[in-house]
């Protein structure tokens, strides 16, 4: 069996259309080709991450391919680098994605009321201050193979544990992607939170990836794959149209 590449190796599912990139900070801004203001779509990598990697998330190619996707279908896209280097450290990478957020809102370019936040694998557990501070620009959430309990032997921060939220407030879509071969340490959660979640303001929308590894917008290059990154995205993007 052929070992995984290093995430910042392995190519996106999908292809990466050409579209303009600008780098601001620890952000990137991906453009559509568009003649005013569009919303915006924040992605937001995982972790824990190692500093010393030779490339930062933002320069993986599947958040590259995430961000182009959506400019290319219109929209505007932050791909955010956050300072996630231990379980420890997420109200930083928080304050960093909001940061980002912030600046990508006050770009002229940029609907500044109309905001999708996308998360994947361990930026999971900003989902919790996302949905209990629910911010007014914004308007739909995306969550990719998410941690949504304590992965590590370390607890997660008191604010960034999603099944002991409440939530409250007007709707509030979430697409959901699940893989149907997740990682044990991260499954037990997954359906714990749509069940918490059932009834309530967050409508979670599940997009099932039966024989799909976690990662496996990265890793599997199936029809399958494609086809449920193809998904997600249109239900996000949706939710902004």
């Amino acid at each position: 069996m052929t070992a995984p590449q290093p995430p910042w190796v392995a190519p996106f599912v999908l292809d990466s259309p050409d579209v303009p990139r600008e780098r601001h900070g620890h952000w990137d801004l991906c453009l559509p080709d568009a003649d005013g203001p569009r919303p915006l779509v924040v992605f937001v990598h995982g972790g824990p991450v190692n500093p010393s990697w030779p490339a930062s998330p933002r320069d993986w190619h599947v958040y590259r391919g995430y961000g182009a996707q959506a400019a290319a279908r219109g929209f505007t896209a932050a791909v955010v680098d956050h300072r996630l280097y231990g379980v420890e450290a997420y109200p930083q990478a928080y304050e960093d994605v909001l940061e980002a957020v912030e600046g990508a809102r006050a770009d002229e370019r940029v609907d500044a009321g109309s905001v999708a936040v996308w998360v994947f694998s361990g930026g999971g557990p900003m989902l919790a201050p996302l949905l209990r501070e629910r911010p007014g620009w914004l308007k739909a959430l995306g969550a990719t193979y998410p941690a949504l309990d304590a992965f590590t032997d370390a607890e997660l921060p008191q604010g960034f544990r999603p099944l002991e939220l409440v939530p409250e407030g007007t709707p509030i879509p979430l697409v959901f992607t699940r893989v149907g071969l997740e990682h044990d340490f991260l499954a037990a959660a997954q359906p714990k939170f749509v069940e918490l979640m059932s009834g309530g303001p967050v409508e979670v929308e599940v997009v099932e990836v039966p024989n799909g590894v976690h990662g496996f917008d990265h890793t599997d290059y199936t029809a399958e794959s494609r086809e449920a990154v193809e998904l997600a995205l249109t239900k996000v993007l949706g939710h902004l149209a």
